[in-house]
């Protein structure tokens, strides 16, 4: 006779993570026929907003350790372009290319979020960049221009809010944690 192992007594690894947990207490659930649509997409949208949340902090921190250590040098605005967006309505907003030389002679592009104020085309800005990367890493935050940042912490904080009770929620629903 084989010895089966009930998953609730199963001690959770480290390793096994979250994905672990809300797979293991799903299938519970999907036994007993319990699991309803509506925790199947909180779920979903609960991992999705943490997910954007966790993409949008790495960026910023990124930006933060270029404009704390990064190479810093002149650059000037591309290109200003209006973008109207035909599936919200009548909502638009303006995409900013930046450019700059590399002590070697390559132009670099690429694109930032310069906050409240933009630029006219061929404006001068200062760009801090990585040396080691100078296509996926150029910023034009720094002293005096926090837009890169402040837009994306903006948007991160109502997002993790909205992650955090759909995830919470889930977990006291399916008694992971206790309420107190």
């Amino acid at each position: 006779m084989l010895a089966i192992e009930s998953r609730a007594a199963r001690r959770r690894t480290p390793t096994e993570g979250v994905l672990g947990i809300i797979d293991s207490v799903a299938l519970e659930k999907t036994k007993g026929g319990s699991v309803s649509t509506m925790e199947i997409g909180a779920l979903a949208a609960g991992l999705a907003c943490a997910t954007g949340v966790s993409l949008f902090l790495h960026r910023t921190v990124i930006v933060i350790w270029l404009v704390l250590r990064g190479a810093r040098t002149q650059g000037w605005c591309v290109k200003r372009e209006l973008i109207r967006s035909v599936s919200a309505g009548s909502s638009s907003r303006t995409e900013f290319t930046f450019a700059f030389r590399t002590p070697e002679g390559e132009t670099v592009e690429f694109k930032d979020r310069p906050g409240a104020f933009g630029y006219e085309e061929g404006a001068p800005v200062r760009i801090c960049y990585d040396p080691a990367r100078p296509r996926k890493r150029a910023t034009i935050a720094g002293p005096g221009i926090w837009g890169p940042v402040y837009t994306r912490l903006l948007f991160c904080f109502p997002l993790g809010l909205v992650g955090f009770v759909m995830l919470y929620s889930l977990a006291l629903s399916w008694g992971l944690v206790r309420s107190y």
